[in-house]
């Protein structure tokens, strides 16, 4: 399954750059992540709750920096386990980021997704809606961390 699309942010690339390669910072935006821990400077490990159609399951998770270009480039591969039915979850991550506009990040992503295991049976309808839906919620986190608080509305006289 292939994933892919664009986050507009209003901050500046180098603040967004630093929050996506840091992955224990930016675990802080997935939804059911917990337990990140640095094991080397490129690998990390965690685990993630996470409902996929009817199972609910917990993903020991081990994510690796395969490459980092500033700012064009970071490439993560990761490998998850699900603790219910031990299905595997594979995924290559490339993140790139570019300035359409002073002040705004373009955060294109694209990940190419393999499930192997019971989990596929589900079908990639399925697969694909719970993705979206962690995406969304990626998405307003990162805005809500990076953007500025927009200040109050003015005041009549």
């Amino acid at each position: 399954m292939r994933l892919d699309g664009t986050i507009e942010i209003a901050a500046a690339v180098p603040v967004v750059w630093t929050l996506i390669n840091d992955p224990v910072s930016l675990s802080a935006c997935v939804p059911g992540v917990s337990d990140v821990r640095q094991i080397d400077d490129h690998t990390f490990e965690g685990s993630v709750s996470a409902s996929v159609g009817p199972i609910d399951g917990q993903f020991a998770f081990r994510s690796v920096i395969t490459r980092t270009s500033f700012p064009e480039d970071l490439g993560v591969d990761v490998e998850g386990v699900d603790s219910v039915t031990r299905s595997r979850v594979l995924a290559q991550v490339t993140v790139g980021l570019t300035e359409p506009a002073p002040g705004t990040t373009l955060l294109r992503y694209e990940a190419v997704v393999t499930v192997k295991g019971r989990l596929s049976i589900l079908g990639e309808m399925v697969l694909r809606a719970t993705a979206g839906m962690m995406i969304g919620q990626v998405t307003k986190c990162l805005r809500s961390r990076l953007e500025p608080v927009p200040s109050g509305e003015p005041t009549g006289r």
